[in-house]
Parts: structure tokens; sequence; C-alpha cells
């Protein structure tokens, strides 16, 4: 028998479309064309593979030893080299913690992605955002009076910042029933009601952050510019401007939705990358998202008010509403993983990440306010993100019922899982960091 074919990551990145897909796990190269329709995981799932080393990924959405004897058919080599970081073999931590909650919901008869309760959560937001904004500018009594309109504002912000959190964040992660086709309409939401993608937020944060996070040059999420308006990474070169940049840096939070619908539009179309996650070719359902759903966000959010209100009273309460919506969203993400006490892994000379995934993904997180049923139900259950980043794959109102055997599993491995007892207190964190990175660096 020959040697094994060698395939660099170049060459594995070619094999991208629908009728030419390659993936790797864990160092062997898999041609699974033929298998894509008959994925039980959908056909968008592994479009967004093609190409890549999807050994995190594969790992967080699949049990250990899941398809082995499937995947050694479609068998075609070796990879031989690292476009992104990679991990060492799962370790006992890791293998232990997805064995007992897997054995968790065995034991109970419970279906890790089903839950009731997120089917009237989905009803409460989508209803509180379709009735603030049809209370702004079609009910006469509140069209009268400005400040009532503002507050409806303030509450459709909130609904579609909900939106983000709740039917995009659950879609993204295949959490909610086992239907492929449930995650694609319920993601296309955001597309429509926030007027950002979908399919953008697959690159970034299903195949960038999840995988890498807070891994510099890897994990969009923390992706800075050569001169960056704020320092967040220890790694970062420090500029004057980062001087005091906790007493500033937040309120430009607010820009986040206007700055993420234009964003999208320049990665899908110009440069073809979120940081270092390519983008594939996009698929005609996506092409229809994007574009329908920029349009339909036009429409309702600035034509049809512009039909009834003056121009000036559209741009404030879409103004107030966008900022609710952004403030929310960013100030939520931030207090998880943009911290003080997370770590910030890098890579060694040869691309590895010297320390077990599961791990990682503990100690790059920051939870807070468990105790907490409003903060659970705002953040769309964030405030665990410890347990989201080890099981994304399970739906968030299951993250109260499995974060002891997790919490157990940390102290028996020692791997230190940080919490704090309020969402004022990570924030906190939040800032303290910002302050500390702002400051010169004493060789500077």
């Amino acid at each position: 028998m020959g040697a094994d074919k060698e395939f660099t990551w170049e060459e594995v990145a070619k094999h991208n479309l629908e009728g030419d897909l390659y993936v790797a796990v864990r160092g062997n190269v898999y041609d699974v064309t033929k298998f894509l329709n008959r994925h039980p995981g959908g056909v968008d799932t592994l479009l967004l593979g093609a190409g890549r080393d999807v050994t995190p990924v594969f790992d967080m959405y699949h049990a250990f030893g899941t398809g082995d004897a499937i995947m050694k058919k479609y068998y075609v080599g070796k990879l031989v080299s690292n476009e992104l970081p990679i991990f060492p073999k799962p370790s006992g931590f890791h293998k232990d913690v997805k064995s007992r909650v897997e054995g968790y919901f065995k034991d109970t008869g419970k279906d890790p992605k089903n839950r009731p309760e997120i089917w009237g959560r989905y009803f409460l937001i989508f209803a509180s955002l379709l009735l603030s904004y049809y209370a702004q500018f079609f009910v006469p009594f509140v069209m009268e009076r400005t400040w009532l309109q503002v507050i409806f504002a303030v509450i459709m912000g909130f609904a579609c910042a909900q939106v983000g959190l709740n039917p995009l964040h659950d879609a993204s992660h295949f959490s909610t029933t086992h239907n492929p086709t449930v995650w694609k309409i319920l993601g296309a939401t955001h597309d429509f009601f926030n007027g950002a993608s979908y399919l953008v937020w697959m690159y970034q944060h299903m195949l960038g952050h999840h995988p890498y996070t807070n891994i510099a040059g890897a994990d969009p999420d923390v992706s800075t510019s050569e001169r960056d308006v704020r320092r967040i990474k220890p790694n970062q070169k420090w500029f004057w401007n980062h001087i005091n940049q906790h007493m500033f840096v937040p309120f430009l939070y607010g820009l986040l939705a206007f700055k993420v619908r234009f964003q999208d539009v320049n990665i899908l179309y110009f440069v073809g990358a979120n940081d270092a996650i390519r983008v594939n070719p996009i698929s005609l359902w996506h092409t229809v998202m994007f574009w329908g759903g920029k349009i339909f966000f036009f429409w309702y959010r600035i034509y049809v008010p512009l039909q009834i209100l003056p121009l000036k009273k559209v741009l404030i309460l879409f103004t107030i509403a966008d900022m609710i919506s952004s403030y929310w969203l960013a100030l939520t993400f931030q207090a998880n993983h943009v911290v003080e006490e997370v770590e910030w892994p890098l890579p060694d000379e040869n691309g590895i990440i010297q320390k077990d995934w599961a791990a990682m993904q503990v100690e790059t997180t920051q939870d807070y306010a468990h105790d907490s049923y409003i903060w659970t139900s705002i953040t769309g259950s964030l405030n665990y993100q410890a347990v989201h980043h080890l099981f994304p794959n399970v739906s968030q109102h299951y993250y109260p019922e499995i974060l002891s055997i997790i919490r157990d599993a940390c102290i028996e491995y020692k791997v230190p899982y940080l919490v704090k007892d309020t969402f004022y207190q990570a924030f906190s964190s939040h800032l303290e960091h910002m302050r500390v990175l702002g400051l010169r660096p004493k060789e500077e």
C-alpha cells in the first residue's frame, strides 16, 4: 500500500464547493461531496465548513466517536499544514465533561435541542418588536406624544437585541429542534428584522469565535486594526489614543449595529473573509436572504415611517432603537470575554495552542448572575457563557440544569471557572481590563 496523500491547507481550501467538498478533522482529510445531502445537520453546515480544518467545530457538535466508521469511507489523505491554530487531542477533562452531560440527557430522557419554553420566548420577542413598531407609526395616541414614541423605540431596540440573542444565536448553534430548515428560517430573522447577515454571523461566531475564543488572529470577535480605537489584547500595540479608553470607548458600542450592516457587505463581496475566517461561495438561499433582508430592513425601518412622519423624527426614533439594541448586545458580549481575569492564548511557533480546547473555553470566559432568572432571560442565557461554549448545541434553557455537572468536572480537573455574582461586577471587570490596557506600557 502506498503512502497517504498529503494536503496543505491551501490545497484543501480549493475544495469548497457543493460538487467538490473536502474537510479536515484531526489531521485527516475527507472528501464528503457524496455525503453532503445525507448529512444529518443539513447541507448548509457542511458548505460553511468546506475547504477547512473543522476539528474544533466537529468536536463541539458531535459525540466523540460519532461518525468514525462513516468518515473512513471518505478518507483521502493527511493534512500537513495549518491555516489556523490547532489543539492537542481531547483531554480527560474534555472527554469526561462531554460524557457526563450527554449521560444526563440520556438518563433523564430529555432532548437537549427541544425545550417548549423557547417558543414562548420567541413569541414574546417578535410580538414586542412588531407591537412597539406599530405603536410608533400607526397608533394616533402614541404618535401625538413623542415621549411615548421614544419609549416604544426603546422597547423595539431591546426586542431587536433579543432577536440576536435568541432565535439568531440558537439557530447558529443548531440548538433549537433537529431541523436544518428551522435553523435557516430563525437565522433569517436577523437579516430581515435587524438588517444584519446571518451568514456573516455564522462565519464570525460558529466558525471563528467559538473554536478560537480570544485567540488573536483567529477569533474575529477580538479582531483589531493596526491602530485600533481600542486596545483589548495584551499583545496588541499601544498607541496614545488608548489612554483612558475605558472612559470613552464604551460609548462607541452604540454604533455596533450600524457598523455591522455595512461590514457584512464588505466581508461577503469585497474582502472575502471575516478576519482569518475565509468566506466560501455564497448559495442562492443566502444571497436572497442577504439582499432581501437589507431591502426589507430599509423598507420597514426607513421607507414606511417616512410615509407617516417627518424625516427628523424617523431618524431620531431609528437611532434610539438602534443604539439600545447595539448597547445591549455589545455590553453583554464584552462582559463575557474581554475582561480582566480571562486567558488570551497564543499558539507556539508550530501553530499549536498548548492547552486542551475545552479547558481553554472555560478559561477564556466569564459567567455572571447565575442566580438571576431575569438576567438569564434577557441575555439569552449568556450569563452561563462557559456552559454555552462547551455545549453550544444544547438549548440555552438547559444551561442551569447542567451547570453543576460542568463545575464539578472543573473542580476535579482543576480548571478555573470564573463567575461574578452580578452583571455590574462582570462589566466592571471589562472596564478595568480596558483601563489597564490603556495605560502606557513601561517600555514605551
